[in-house]
């Protein structure tokens, strides 16, 4: 009899068991899992590689770069935590699964450690720590199946919102371009009386000093983190791909616009106000603000897709269920 592929050694064999079980009763595979567990905390938590010294590990390198102001990856410090309580969230159907160890989960785990190969030869932190699913979610599959390892991929995504991207401050000057148009835009139609160059808005008169949309200003870091949390909520109120999939897009836009609101404030306050306290004291708090504004519409998006949806289907069904109840009556 040939062996079944998808069949894992003997030792680590364990059809319909919950992981839980298989801990318990496979010795050599728990201790299996304790040592590839301790060695992937050995080369991304304590091996000093990154850095501009060499003094940083994958984990210690993720941890500093998102603390960094130029990223504006600040949510990213809570990614661990968000990934640790939606694994938790989802225990039950873990610990339901049936194990199946399947080969195939190596081809994930290979591609992980040559992306961390890669990652040491070039020096590249970041791939070092995107290869982390490909690693995690291979050893999984290895030793407990897809079944179980299905459970653990979007959370395990999640991790890449804490990995800054490549080019991100080109991208922050698009967004401060954007934000400067729009809120120049809507200041005018208000009434006020304004000329914006670049990342500028003044007033006509001069009666203030010119705003300069900064950096800080471009609304790339609630960019980043409505849709980390557009992500996270869509998972969570969701049943079908497509809806989470309008969520995350619609967060994008969503973004931009309550951060260009909340420049065109700004700008509002200083042209029939206090300029003053426009660019200094409103202008620190107003994320805590506009912020808000863009969840109230990802909320809005998702009752949309959701209650309006099925309102509509319901209408629709009914409609056609009268037509036929009626040609019967007339029959």
């Amino acid at each position: 009899m040939t062996p079944n592929p998808e069949t894992n050694m003997d030792t680590l064999k364990a059809q319909n068991q919950n992981p839980w079980l298989w801990c318990r009763q496979n010795l050599i595979g728990s201790l299996f899992l304790v040592s590839i567990t301790a060695t992937f905390v050995y080369f991304y938590w304590i091996i000093p590689i990154f850095g501009n010294f060499r003094e940083q590990s994958v984990i210690e390198w993720m941890w500093a770069i998102c603390g960094k102001e130029e990223y504006d990856y600040g949510h990213g410090r809570f990614v661990p935590f968000v990934i640790i309580f939606l694994i938790f969230r989802s225990r039950k159907k873990i610990l339901s699964s049936s194990v199946s160890s399947q080969w195939w989960g190596l081809a994930f785990l290979l591609l992980g450690i040559l992306f961390y190969i890669v990652s040491v030869r070039t020096i590249q932190a970041r791939i070092a720590a995107g290869s982390i699913p490909f690693i995690i979610y291979g050893f999984l599959v290895f030793v407990w199946g897809k079944k179980t390892a299905k459970h653990f991929i979007f959370p395990l995504a999640l991790l890449y919102f804490a990995i800054p991207l490549p080019g991100l401050i080109q991208a922050t000057n698009g967004l401060q371009i954007i934000a400067t148009k729009i809120a120049y835009h809507i200041s005018t139609i208000f009434g006020a009386d304004v000329v914006a160059g670049g990342t500028e808005i003044q007033s006509v008169d001069g009666s203030w000093d010119a705003l300069k949309i900064a950096e800080g200003c471009s609304g790339v870091r609630s960019l980043i983190a409505l849709v980390f949390i557009a992500s996270i909520y869509g998972h969570m109120t969701q049943n079908k791909i497509w809806k989470l999939g309008v969520l995350i897009i619609s967060s994008v836009p969503l973004a931009i616009l309550a951060n260009s609101f909340r420049v065109t404030t700004i700008v509002l306050i200083a042209e029939f106000w206090d300029a003053e306290f426009a660019s200094q004291t409103y202008h620190n708090f107003s994320g805590f603000i506009f912020f808000p504004l863009g969840l109230l519409g990802l909320m809005l998006v998702g009752f949309l897709i959701n209650s309006g949806w099925k309102k509509k289907s319901v209408t629709v069904t009914t409609n056609v269920v009268s037509e036929v109840n009626s040609k019967n009556g007339a029959d």
